[in-house]
This record gives C-alpha cells, structure tokens and sequence, in this order.
C-alpha cells in the first residue's frame, strides 16, 4: 500500500454552502404594456424611475413595451403594477405574466 495521506474532510458552515443561492426567491414578471405610442418615450422614462423595474425595452407587435420587474412576492408585483405602472399617463392596458419555476 502506498503513503496516501487520509484527510478528514471539513464541513462546510451553512452560509458557505448556500453562499451562491438567493435562498430568499424574489418574484418576477413580465409587464407587457399596451401604449399611446406618443406617450412611449415618456412611459420609459417614468418606468426607468420605479425601483423594482429591472428593464424595459420597446417592441414590436401587439404590445408596446415589455417590462422585467422584481419584488418580494407576487402581492408586491401587483401593487407595483397597479399602483406605479397603470397610473402613468399613456399606458392603456398592462398584462402582468409572472415567472414560474418548473
């Protein structure tokens, strides 16, 4: 047998273990936007305001402007998107598609 040197191994304290895991998940959504397209350029810079708005990007199709926002859970989604985002002046309809994990 060779000198292989054994080495208990060290347990990992718990914050170590989890230091990569977000293991408190915060919700997220899409906020799909139908807007007064005047009123666009307006809309993102209201949007770029709201703290929980990750991004928003303009697009094409039936819908205008798709935004990513964040928040502690999903009542905190809709209270942002129904007390920040339908509230400024120009957007007409806002579709809220929340982010699952399967």
């Amino acid at each position: 047998m060779g000198n292989e040197k054994q080495t208990a191994e060290t347990p990992l304290a718990f914050e170590e273990l989890f230091k990569d895991i977000d293991l408190k998940d915060r919700a997220k959504a899409y906020v799909l936007i139908e807007a007064e397209p005047v009123e666009i350029p307006y809309i993102l810079e209201e949007l770029s305001k709201i703290k929980n708005v990750l991004s928003a990007d303009v697009v094409t199709g039936i819908y205008d402007i798709i935004v990513f926002i964040e928040g502690e859970d999903q009542n905190e989604i809709g209270r942002i998107v129904i007390r920040e985002i339908n509230s400024i002046k120009g957007v007409k309809k806002a579709t809220t598609c929340m982010v699952v994990r399967i």
